[in-house]
């Protein structure tokens, strides 16, 4: 067992050694399509041989002057990831909501699932396997102790044995609250982030142009970005006015899971500071609605298939000791 509980995270020499290998494979091969073009292309493929050679030296240097270190304190996971820039991120186990097996391999990673995130801890970073398997069993004995009790988990598995899925409805409801607004200010809308679209596609070519550089004409800047910012534009308009799709909500011992498309959220109840349940008529039906305040300008909603499983919700916000706020509005009635 390592006494500190302070474990050595780096990348194996021979990933480190193909990943500084690629990176200038791809930074001489950019240098060389720059001596061959002009203009506006030579800068952008001699920007991309800089930058691709910068991350070649970066991952070259950066386990010999920096190397990382991954530390398990009593209350928390110090957890450094991040590129080209080390970062630092504290994993408190309180927050934990559950752990699973990695993508690499059940074996070789695990995920620390949190309301901030997942992080995957991988075996291959480690010094040796006895390392990562102290390092695994200490996390998962610390998360267990942090975690619901095992009567918090059988009550809320007992009230929620399966996911619970949306209805169907409420995509129905957030689409009518959208179409019935008028026409002419929505168009407003997607014209202002057409025009914010283009501002920032012309940014480049106004460069070039201060600088006087050879650049395309205007007829010809406009004939590219017009196409490319009514596609964003396009895409702008479909996400307003089908702003939610059917979700499935998982409830856990320690948070809530919800998976829409191929999109998951996992919310800590830790991360809610204070909930809300209310009722809109829609085509002759009842939708239970959920608000959860994470803070003050982000609330979470979703909408339960029924009365009593919108019973058994508040049961658990009770029993969780998270604040009811009767007064507490979504969003999309606040705009």
């Amino acid at each position: 067992m390592n006494p500190s509980r302070r474990y050595a995270y780096n990348l194996p020499w021979r990933l480190m050694l193909m990943g500084t290998a690629g990176y200038a494979g791809l930074s001489f091969f950019m240098a060389h399509l720059a001596a061959q073009t002009a203009s506006v292309f030579f800068v952008i493929m001699s920007a991309l041989s800089v930058m691709f050679g910068f991350f070649a030296f970066v991952v070259l240097t950066r386990r010999l002057v920096f190397p990382r270190t991954l530390e398990l304190t009593e209350d928390a996971i110090l957890y450094p990831h991040g590129f080209p820039r080390t970062r630092v991120t504290r994993i408190p186990y309180a927050n934990i909501i559950l752990m699973r097996d990695g993508a690499v391999s059940p074996n070789m990673s695990f995920c620390v699932v949190t309301g901030a995130g997942d992080f995957e801890i991988m075996g291959i970073r480690f010094t040796d396997m006895e390392s990562y398997r102290d390092a695994k069993d200490f996390i998962q004995a610390r998360a267990a102790a942090k975690m619901a009790s095992p009567e918090e988990r059988e009550k809320i598995s007992a009230a929620f044995p399966e996911p619970i899925m949306e209805p169907e409805d409420w995509p129905r409801y957030r689409r009518h609250l959208v179409i019935s607004k008028p026409l002419l200010p929505r168009l407003g809308k997607a014209l202002w982030f057409a025009i914010r679209c283009l501002g920032v596609f012309s940014i480049p070519w106004l460069l070039l142009q201060a600088l006087l550089l050879p650049t395309i004409s205007f007829t010809g800047f406009l004939g590219v970005c017009m196409p490319v910012t009514f596609f964003f534009t396009c895409l702008y308009w479909g996400y307003a006015t089908h702003p939610v799709r059917v979700s499935r909500i998982t409830m856990l011992g320690n948070g809530i899971s919800v998976l829409s498309g191929l999109q998951t959220w996992n919310w800590s109840y830790r991360d809610f500071s204070s909930w809300a349940m209310i009722d809109r008529e829609f085509e002759g039906r009842t939708l239970y609605i959920v608000l959860l305040e994470r803070r003050p300008d982000y609330v979470v909603s979703f909408t339960l298939p029924d009365g009593i499983t919108r019973e058994r919700f508040v049961g658990i916000f009770r029993d969780k000791k998270i604040p009811e706020s009767p007064g507490l509005k979504p969003a999309w009635e606040e705009r």
